[in-house]
């Protein structure tokens, strides 16, 4: 076992030391990896918050909730505006110390109790991971069906019919060719960024564009979503309740990739640079892109009618509709083909930089001998499904770096795994946040439990759970 361990350890870099607690990937990083400015952090979340399969389909669980379009949207703004001003907060001690999300946990859960925060990141971003890259497969089989139709004939059913031969194959494609992504250096990810950004944004607005004008207007979802979209409209308290619940999806939505934030942060040049970028374009982004799949969609139930009255809210089924109606023409096919390459593109970033990137860094300052941010990333393309509720421990990190530490960090401490650390407290654990986490979710126990197991329990403690929820 021992001489399994040496071989596996990653290779010792000749300017910084590989510790226990430290390697190139976590040490706070030296000015020539700071290549992140205002323009690099949009482009980042053009393709990671918004201009993806994601953001596209943000309106259909808020429609699926009896909102209207136009309360839907309402949260869908006061959501993200919410969001742009917690990234800037999350993202101000990666910033400033140029350090990611897993050093920074030991300021505020002790040397060893940051074990708990990390661990419970890692795990969900599996899930998260897994759901792009599925997404990213259904991009790959519709983006082959456009060059060859007949590839969608490989229909026979699978994992009990939750998916076909050929969603398999796009599966396995587009996981494979993730892989020599997770070779790039991420502070070279701008450029496929940029590239992303290049393809997916014309294509969005074209899709757009093509749909108001062969409806010859926004379609009937906008004025009617009981009989397009079978949903009973929301009403009085109880609109007041769903209004509230879409506004935390919008949160929930993107939660993970608020809480390590300082993963992304900490390649800024300047500590500044995140913050209008973010204030500003992380609401713009999402509102104009849920919009547009709203529109496309609520078009997509006037325009195809062999969809029979189910909504296509996903882009890909709307490429897949698209050709379809058009029985395969050229012109529909190139169309697709362009479109489904701009998507997989946009997935791409999101699969790899949002949470292969994390989690390889998260991974790194777990086992950091072992473990460096490609490996991470590896691994992460080989596992799925874990989920829990972080609002507690984002509250912990910023009350404890804001209030109680005024943002001021001592960060040889953060890699001294001895009792001369600041952050040792005892044996390694900060009971306090522990004890603040536990209370922070011990509240919000009763609402989650009904939403998975729908027991008998208090309205009012299930209305609590509303501002935790995620999906």
């Amino acid at each position: 076992m021992a001489g399994l361990l040496c071989r596996i350890q990653v290779s010792r870099e000749t300017d910084v030391a590989t510790t226990a607690y430290m390697n190139r990937d976590t040490r706070p990083l030296p000015p020539d990896r700071r290549t992140y400015g205002p323009w690099q952090f949009v482009g980042l979340w053009v393709v990671t918050g918004s201009f993806n399969i994601g953001g596209w389909t943000t309106g259909s669980s808020l429609i699926a909730l009896g909102l209207n379009v136009w309360q839907a949207m309402l949260t869908v703004i006061v959501g993200h505006c919410i969001v742009g001003l917690i990234c800037v907060l999350a993202g101000g001690p990666g910033a400033k110390w140029h350090i990611g999300f897993s050093i920074l946990q030991k300021a505020s859960w002790g040397m060893r109790g940051a074990l708990f925060p990390l661990v419970q990141r890692i795990m969900l971003s599996f899930i998260w991971y897994s759901t792009q890259v599925y997404w990213g497969g259904q991009c790959v089989r519709t983006f082959i069906s456009s060059m060859a139709p007949s590839f969608n004939r490989l229909d026979t059913p699978l994992a009990h019919g939750t998916m076909t031969v050929a969603d398999l194959i796009g599966f396995i494609i587009f996981s494979l060719l993730c892989l020599p992504l997770i070779y790039i250096r991420p502070e070279k990810y701008h450029i496929p960024f940029a590239i992303a950004a290049c393809t997916v944004i014309p294509t969005v607005l074209i899709l757009l564009i093509w749909c108001v004008v062969m409806a010859r207007g926004a379609g009937p979802m906008l004025n009617d979503i009981t009989s397009t979209a079978g949903v009973e409209q929301a009403r009085g308290s109880h609109l007041g309740w769903m209004l509230a619940l879409g506004v935390c999806t919008n949160i929930g939505g993107i939660s993970t990739h608020i809480f390590s934030q300082s993963d992304f942060t900490r390649f800024a040049r300047r500590p500044r640079d995140q913050l209008m970028s973010q204030i500003i374009f992380v609401p713009l982004n999402t509102i104009v892109v849920a919009f547009i799949g709203i529109v496309c969609t609520s078009c997509a139930a006037q325009l195809f009618p062999k969809t029979q009255g189910t909504l296509v809210w996903e882009p890909y089924r709307f490429l897949d509709s698209l050709q379809t109606h058009y029985n395969d023409s050229a012109g529909a096919r190139a169309s697709v083909f362009f479109a489904s390459l701009a998507f997989i593109f946009a997935q791409f970033g999101i699969a790899v930089a949002e949470n292969a990137l994390s989690n390889g860094i998260d991974m790194s300052a777990l086992f950091p001998r072992y473990i460096n941010l490609r490996r991470g990333g590896k691994f992460l393309t080989v596992m799925g499904g874990y989920g829990v509720f972080l609002g507690s421990m984002t509250g912990v990190m910023f009350a404890d770096y804001y209030l109680v530490r005024a943002c001021r960090l001592k960060l040889t401490h953060l890699y001294e795994a001895t009792s001369k650390s600041i952050y040792w407290y005892s044996e390694g654990v900060n009971w306090r946040a522990a004890a603040s986490w536990v209370i922070g979710t011990f509240t919000l126990l009763p609402g989650f439990v009904q939403r998975v197991q729908d027991p008998k329990v208090e309205r009012a403690a299930s209305e609590l759970c509303i501002p935790s929820k995620e999906e």
